[in-house]
């Protein structure tokens, strides 16, 4: 804008300088002195202006070399930001597909932790149902030896009377067979023995069908 004013008031100033040697001319007569002095006052005014034109195309050439560099440049920094952009571009795009493969992962590993904490449950809860089996089990089993520890007792004790009761017999009927001697006191004897075997024989099957009932 600077360069084009100075142009246009060269331009001003030139026809001004004409338009004075023509009004110098006419009012003279067409002098030879004037005209010179015109002319003279023309070529230095058209050096001037050269000079000026020189001058603006020189610096309209350093702005444009300016511009060119500046622009330049700015189509550097635009290419640098467009590969950035790019750059970014695929990142974001590499990042959205992690985002989608982690996502898909703890769904799958939320699915899984739920399959194992029912598992976990189940097994719980089988142990527990195992657990009470066994306690049933081991109680049953100590009534069982409670009982058979109390039917033996039983019997023993039983069969403890019994031979004791046997034992009485036997020396009650030899006390009195000793008093009465002979072949007759020998004959009872030998009878009482044999009761007193048929009294124990007795005993023992009567503890066994006690046994077989209990």
């Amino acid at each position: 804008m600077a360069s084009s004013q100075v142009y246009l008031n060269c331009k001003s100033d030139l026809k001004f300088a004409n338009r004075f040697w023509m009004t110098s001319r006419l009012r003279d007569g067409g002098g030879i002195d004037v005209g010179n002095r015109l002319l003279h006052l023309q070529l230095r005014e058209s050096e001037h202006l050269t000079e000026k034109l020189s001058q603006t195309v020189s610096d309209l050439t350093t702005v444009l070399y300016l511009k060119e560099a500046e622009l330049q440049y700015w189509q550097s920094q635009v290419s640098h930001y467009r590969q950035e952009a790019l750059t970014l571009a695929r990142g974001r795009k590499a990042l959205k597909t992690a985002l989608a493969d982690c996502e898909f992962t703890i769904e799958t590993q939320s699915k899984e932790l739920a399959a194992l904490r029912k598992e976990q449950t189940e097994l719980r809860e089988g142990l527990a149902e195992a657990w009470r089996e066994k306690e049933e089990l081991l109680q049953r089993w100590m009534d069982e030896k409670r009982e058979e520890a109390a039917r033996l007792n039983k019997y023993n004790d039983t069969q403890e009377r019994w031979h004791r009761l046997a034992r009485r017999l036997n020396k009650h009927l030899r006390k009195e067979m000793e008093k009465h001697s002979g072949p007759m006191g020998t004959n009872s004897l030998s009878d009482a023995t044999e009761t007193s075997s048929s009294l124990s024989i007795q005993s023992k099957q009567q503890l066994s069908l006690v046994n077989i009932r209990a």
